[in-house]
């Protein structure tokens, strides 16, 4: 805990701020959202009547004082579904019972409201082997994550995406308009359109706009489409966003009026998200609070810091949508001197009660009946971790959320058609986006996160602006990114307000507009100069709230020194190698054969003076290991259709196995440690739909070039490409080429089909690098867990940092190549446990940190000796191929061919 800056006691901080907030006559609470009821219940009380006056009595003070604000705001929806249905809550979005999916800039694998569950939903429905599969269009200006992987993804401009709306709500019958005045634009509108009323209440309409009237068309057409009740249901609500910018904006005037005398502040940094605004109103104020858990840019501005827990080191309970309740329990003691702000929110009411006893009290209180005794019923929910309650709740819900029986639109489509009618254009158009791994900016200060490739861009360790790579050309700037690329650097003016970022080339940016991050800015770990630039002054604050759209200008900035870009991949398209990618259309996939998407390879042999193809199975470079016969075959099989990029599987292997992190510099010279990759590939101008083998014929006979010039060519990704995601590591090959070159026998094959390391071994010759086809081995540089270039950012060089190290697995040391070992400690703990139960090793017992963390289920792990698993089903399935097959080294790693729902 600290005062003013210097460190202090809780007894301390009680006795002060305890007398403080006795004498103050208006005090405020401003959270992020939350989702907790015990905590919905505590604030409110503490914020309304808990709060002792100086005669010793509660105050009646109105609940309004607790302001709850989402860094990213979603108010426009919530005052849209206010208006249409009465409830300012946001619905819950099925997914997987959508045949057709309209979005326009709404990133719903991304970071858009519940994105995790929306993704697992959606892979469902993309599945070619159903009866149906889903057709999903995308109407964005920067390429998102939803944008690589819809069937038909159109570039807009922002402005454009409130008239896009209207335009699909007058196609599907509703009062909109007819027209967007873009026939390109009209013409993929009317094809949505089509789609969506061919599947009338099986289909989703979304939107990203943080404008209320555009909130209101999509409602429109949801609403005509019969979608809502089946796809989008008002009775089972999310509780994930509930900030208001209307709350925000008047907790701002009444600061600044001198009418908040106390502002407690848990879970937000708005002083990094709304900038010197704020910081200015909150000086106003004589009592400020922060039970931030790290020194953020409010923390530093409070009076008081009460810093509260750790999320494990803490208990909560959860209600993240209607009927679904889960329980947190600690898993460490408090590693420092923190309490959870709760604790401190009961001790400053003058209840001397618990955190804990406080959630168990209210469970009790409102247990659903027919439970039977509260002891066990309490203990099975913490043993579960999950209480899922239909008829009755765990917890009461506040008013404002109850359901909606039936659902009755009132919203005022004329107005809404009206107002985004007005909706005005720029030459230069800016679209505030969210990286995938730093998000609104909670993953900013995570040197894991930050290393992490960004899924589209492959970029690490920084924001930057995204520009169209035919008027970046025009412009002169750079447009290739690698270590020996130096970027150029614009200066971006948006809201008044400026900022300095590199610009790179986005194939799929729409023409006239860029993007940018939010969330960066911060400093990781121990470095004093901040990741990235803090891009939220860019965002814009309107009448009617906060808008992540508007007109920008660029102007060149000179720099003292050159700026560089750490990119992990630098290729842009497969080149036509169909033995790398494979992918077909959903008509060749149910009406074809298998030659038609997934032919055999084979390889030009001579026999009896004729020349025939034969399979590339027959033919053997090596001594066969044994495959068959032995207990185990280890392997894995990975759908295109379920992988969408997301690379939650990149970050597993790296908690699992102690990977390094190496920071920028290292990243930029290419010396990236993650065991697996995301490799991203873009469809060229010239690569026929589902038959990428084509792509350089058509190239010469579109281009009329020949030679080099056509291959590089191919490597051109196209202006709007379709977008493949590919997880590559190591394939475990049964004969693997960098056995066959390690001089001291360092890599061996394992009689369970694994490729082996032995650290203690290894001399890092790297023969077994430049002898793999994959690419998937990494070789140490440098100590880095000792070496002090990595002091400041890589978590194993402090004592709080190796908590994080897996001890389960080596951490290993300079000089030594490393690679995915398919998490052999897991397939050993899991050997062990069967053999503990005197039981085989069940199919699924056993699961890799990839296949665990994957949120679609794209990875398959499995034995290839049991026929009976899922993993020999998904390798004998028409659409399994091995990458690079006619190279001969029989990996035990299968890809599934990626249908899409497209005609070639």
């Amino acid at each position: 805990p600290m005062i003013k800056g210097e460190a202090t006691t809780w007894a301390t901080v009680d006795n002060r701020l305890g007398k403080e907030l006795k004498a103050a006559k208006s005090i405020r609470v401003l959270t992020n959202t939350i989702i907790s009821p015990s905590a919905q219940l505590l604030i409110n009380q503490f914020a309304s009547k808990e709060v002792i006056g100086e005669d010793g009595n509660m105050k009646g003070v109105s609940a309004d004082n607790w302001v709850q604000y989402d860094a990213i705001s979603y108010s426009g929806m919530l005052e849209a579904n206010q208006e249409c249905f009465g409830k300012n809550t946001i619905p819950t979005y099925n997914f997987e019972k959508a045949k057709t999916i309209v979005s326009i800039g709404a990133d719903f694998m991304g970071n858009w409201l519940d994105a995790l569950q929306y993704i697992n939903d959606y892979s469902q429905t993309r599945q070619p082997d159903n009866k149906w599969m889903s057709k999903h269009f995308q109407f964005e200006a920067s390429m998102s994550l939803s944008g690589t992987n819809a069937d038909v993804r159109v570039p807009v401009k922002p402005s454009q995406y409130g008239l896009i709306v209207s335009a699909l709500l007058g196609n599907v019958g509703g009062a909109g308009a007819k027209s967007t005045g873009d026939k390109a634009i009209d013409d993929q509108i009317a094809a949505a359109a089509k789609a969506l009323k061919a599947n009338k209440g099986e289909s989703i309409v979304v939107c990203g706009s943080n404008d209320k009237n555009v909130q209101v068309l999509v409602n429109a057409i949801n609403n005509k489409l019969g979608n809502y009740g089946n796809t989008v249901d008002m009775t089972i609500i999310s509780n994930s966003k509930k900030g208001l910018d209307s709350k925000m904006t008047e907790l701002v005037a009444d600061m600044n009026a001198g009418k908040v005398d106390a502002l407690l502040v848990y879970g937000v940094d708005p002083v990094f998200t709304m900038g010197d605004g704020f910081k200015k109103a909150m000086s106003k104020v004589k009592t400020t609070v922060s039970f931030a858990t790290k020194m953020d840019d409010t923390a530093a501005a409070c009076m008081y810091i009460c810093p509260s827990n750790h999320a494990l080191e803490s208990w909560s309970d959860a209600n993240p949508v209607t009927g679904h309740y889960s329980l947190g329990q600690p898993t460490i003691s408090p590693l420092f001197n923190t309490r959870q702000a709760e604790d401190s929110l009961l001790l400053w009411s003058g209840n001397k009660t618990s955190y804990y006893d406080y959630i168990k009290g209210n469970w009790e209180e409102n247990m659903p009946e027919g439970m039977g005794v509260f002891t066990d019923f309490w203990n099975k929910a913490l043993h579960d971790g999950a209480v899922h309650a239909t008829n009755s709740t765990a917890v009461k819900e506040p008013a404002a959320e109850g359901e909606v029986a039936d659902v009755i639109f009132n919203g005022n489509v004329s107005a809404a058609v009206s107002a985004v009618k007005k909706t005005k254009g720029g030459e230069v158009e800016l679209e505030l986006v969210q990286n995938m791994s730093v998000g609104a900016g909670v993953g900013a200060d995570n040197p894991w996160l930050q290393e992490l490739p960004d899924p589209i861009t492959k970029i690490t360790w920084d924001n930057y602006v995204t520009m169209n790579p035919g008027e970046m050309e025009e412009k002169g700037y750079e447009t290739h990114f690698g270590q020996e690329h130096e970027m150029n650097v614009i200066a971006v003016t948006a809201n008044g307000n400026t900022v300095q970022l590199p610009v790179v080339a986005q194939p799929g940016q729409a023409k006239g507009t860029i993007g940018v991050a939010l969330g960066y800015g911060k400093a990781v770990g121990n470095m004093e100069a901040p990741t990235g630039v803090n891009a939220y002054p860019l965002v814009a604050s309107t009448k009617t709230g906060v808008s992540y759209y508007g007109i920008a200008s660029i102007a060149d900035v000179t720099l003292d020194e050159p700026y560089h870009i750490a990119c992990t991949q630098t290729q842009q398209t497969v080149m036509g190698r169909d033995s790398v990618v494979r992918e077909t259309t959903l008509d060749v996939y149910k009406n074809g054969n298998k030659d038609d998407y997934n032919p055999e390879h084979t390889l030009l042999a001579h026999e009896n003076g004729e020349s025939v193809n034969k399979n590339i199975k027959e033919f053997d470079l090596w001594g066969a290991h044994p495959v068959e016969g032995i207990s185990h075959r280890w392997g894995m099989s990975i759908d295109m259709n379920s992988c969408i990029g997301c690379s939650a599987c990149v970050t597993s292997c790296v908690s699992e196995n102690n990977i390094a992190v190496i920071g920028k510099d290292e990243v930029r010279r290419g010396r990236i440690m993650h065991w697996m990759r995301i490799d991203r590939y873009y469809s060229s101008e010239h690569q026929p739909l589902g038959d990428i083998g084509a792509t350089h014929e058509k190239t010469k006979e579109a281009l009329d070039v020949n030679g080099i010039s056509t291959y590089s060519a191919m490597e051109n990704p196209a202006d709007n490409p379709s977008v493949v995601h590919q997880p590559m590591m190591c394939q475990h090959c049964n004969h693997a080429g960098c056995e066959t070159v390690c001089p001291v026998a360092a890599t061996t094959h394992s009689n369970e089909g694994l490729n082996m390391m032995s650290y203690n071994r290894c001399i890092g010759t790297r023969y077994c690098a430049n002898n793999c086809a994959y690419k998937v081995r990494r070789f140490n540089w440098f100590n880095y867990i000792a070496y002090h270039k990595f002091t400041d950012f890589n978590p194993s060089q402090d004592d709080l940092g190796r908590m994080v190290l897996n001890p389960d697995v080596v951490v290993r040391s300079r000089g030594v190549m490393e690679k995915c070992s398919l998490c052999v400690q897991r397939i050993q703990e899991g050997k062990l446990d069967a053999k503990k139960a005197g039981a085989k090793v069940m199919d699924g017992a056993i699961q890799t940190a990839c296949s665990s963390a994957c949120p679609t289920n794209a990875i398959t792990f499995g034995d290839h000796n049991d026929e009976e698993s899922k993993l020999s089903a998904a390798r004998n399935h028409d659409r399994a191929y091995r990458v690079i097959e006619e190279v001969g080294q029989q990996a035990n790693i299968y890809y599934q061919t990626k249908v899409r729902n497209l005609k070639a």
